[in-house]
């Protein structure tokens, strides 16, 4: 596989308040420059920017493959409570990853021609979020196993979807507030429906992906997603892996087909 250079930094960053650690990742024999594009890998619940290093093997395959064009690939490390990608009173965690730090990436390397963004779980709900706000700022968004619920309102998602940290985020989405105006703009299904026709109307890719067996019940929230981007028009691809769970020996083959997903949409800009 060719080589990478992964590069370890922080920035201290005014959206939250505080210095922010991130890797960067990219081909060793390529030169970033302005006019490359920027894929934006953002993590799960309690991960951290770490989480790139393990994905570095897919990246490093799909430019082997030439399937992913020469990129700089970004991940922020952000907190699990009181961050989840929502932007608090005190820290701004959804700011950060959709503009400041995109910024920050820029004034480094260059700004980018383009923009993707991958995350699984909390990094896929995040994902989902950022793109789904500015449709027309990313070729591309690939969430695995998104941290999506099946419901739209504080009281409408089952007690049974809510176990572990996804019972933390459904409380946060509405600042803990339940404030039903609040968690529909927090939700994944929410920013569809308050943006469908702005989605509708732009070249962003849509790749959402769930393993059936998720032990989270995530599967539940996929589909539940799904079926409203299907209401509302808005193209999208959608993959519920049979067999599959949160993680286990399918991960790894599906992280390298949503790698693939956004370096389709990338290649054919």
């Amino acid at each position: 596989m060719p080589a990478t250079t992964s590069i370890l930094q922080r920035y201290q960053s005014t959206a939250v308040d505080a210095a922010v650690e991130y890797q960067v990742l990219h081909p060793a024999d390529w030169t970033p420059h302005p006019g490359a594009a920027l894929v934006l890998h953002l993590h799960g619940a309690g991960s951290s920017a770490s989480s790139l290093e393990l994905a570095r093997p897919f990246y490093e395959q799909a430019w082997q493959e030439g399937i992913l064009p020469p990129a700089v690939v970004a991940c922020p490390s952000t907190p699990t409570l009181d961050g989840f990608y929502l932007d608090w009173p005190q820290a701004r965690w959804e700011q950060l990853v959709a503009e400041e730090f995109p910024a920050e990436i820029a004034e480094q390397y260059g700004a980018p021609s383009a923009i993707a963004v991958i995350g699984s779980s909390m990094g896929g709900y995040g994902a989902l979020k950022i793109s789904f706000a500015d449709p027309t700022r990313f070729a591309a968004v690939a969430a695995i196993s998104p941290a999506v619920f099946p419901g739209e309102a504080p009281g409408a998602v089952p007690e049974d979807a809510l176990p572990s940290v996804l019972a933390d985020l459904h409380r946060s989405m509405s600042l803990g507030t339940d404030d039903p105006g609040l968690y529909a703009a927090n939700s994944v299904q929410g920013r569809a429906r308050s943006n469908h026709a702005e989605l509708r109307r732009s070249d962003l890719r849509i790749l959402l992906d769930c393993g059936a067996e998720d032990e989270f019940g995530l599967h539940r929230g996929a589909t539940h997603l799904h079926e409203v981007l299907i209401e509302l028009g808005v193209s999208h691809t959608f993959r519920l892996v049979p067999g599959a769970g949160h993680l286990g020996p399918e991960a790894g083959i599906r992280t390298a087909a949503a790698i693939g997903f956004l370096g389709d949409a990338l290649l054919s800009r």
